[in-house]
């Protein structure tokens, strides 16, 4: 077969992977076919190559889907984190890490950030959720005012169960910042509502706070819709203190 031939034929193989929306197929094809050719591999070889090349090609996408629809404000990688600054970080290094195999996520378990400023909840949280995107999992990151606020507008436009949806339904919700700022009667109903849902469905909802929960009541306008909140969220629960040495105390700038 002259190498003119060959090549037309390879080209409108390759058109055809294309259009059938077959990328990874596409860009393996014409290593997998010399492989072939040099190894003497057999049509069913190749074949089965191309699949595993465009399932991972399809698995590489969706993870990047996932990363994008989190919308992280920003990445963060465990491997970055340094669990050696302080024994706080030191003591509770193997009880994290275990989160990172996602069985939490299959159990409906919570994990929980509390502590002071600067400690590094926020960053452990999101290293969590970069973790489920990369296990293709479906994951929102988000700050607590701004999950209010977008559930208000939703209110206000008649789309909060549309909106509501979106955030239940999700394999792992982290909220930053929880019981932060005090909320009006609205704000803790919607809080309730979010948390409540997710209770019901076995989900996992991760949160950073600098409030204990014995605090809360200086957040919700109702105690016992703090309290209510507060139980459900540690009835399955991980649970992080971190009151160590903080990056952003200003003993050690």
């Amino acid at each position: 077969m002259s190498d003119d031939l060959e090549d037309d034929r390879f080209a409108a193989a390759f058109e055809k992977l294309k259009w059938l929306r077959l990328p990874g197929m596409a860009r393996a094809l014409r290593a997998l076919l010399a492989r072939a050719r040099d190894e003497n591999r057999s049509a069913l070889d190749v074949v089965s190559e191309l699949c595993d090349e465009e399932r991972a090609s399809r698995f590489k996408s969706a993870v990047q889907k996932r990363i994008r629809d989190a919308r992280f404000p920003e990445l963060n990688t465990i491997d970055a984190f340094d669990f050696d600054y302080c024994p706080v970080r030191k003591k509770m290094r193997a009880r994290y890490l275990a989160l990172h195999d996602l069985d939490f996520i299959t159990n409906g378990v919570n994990p929980l950030f509390i502590g002071t400023p600067g400690t590094g909840k926020t960053f452990l949280a999101r290293s969590l959720a970069f973790r489920a995107c990369q296990a293709n999992r479906k994951v929102i990151v988000v700050s607590a005012p701004k999950l209010l606020n977008e559930l208000h507008g939703a209110e206000i436009h008649g789309a909060l169960e549309k909106r509501i949806v979106r955030y239940v339904r999700a394999d792992l919700l982290v909220i930053d910042d929880f019981a932060l700022l005090a909320m009006d009667a609205a704000q803790a109903k919607l809080a309730f509502q979010v948390i409540s849902e997710r209770y019901d469905h076995r989900r996992s909802t991760a949160i950073t706070t600098n409030r204990a929960f014995k605090d809360w009541t200086k957040v919700f306008p109702d105690a016992l819709n703090a309290q209510v909140i507060a139980e459900r969220l540690t009835e399955r629960s991980e649970v992080f203190l971190m009151n160590g040495k903080g990056h952003r105390d200003p003993k050690n700038l």
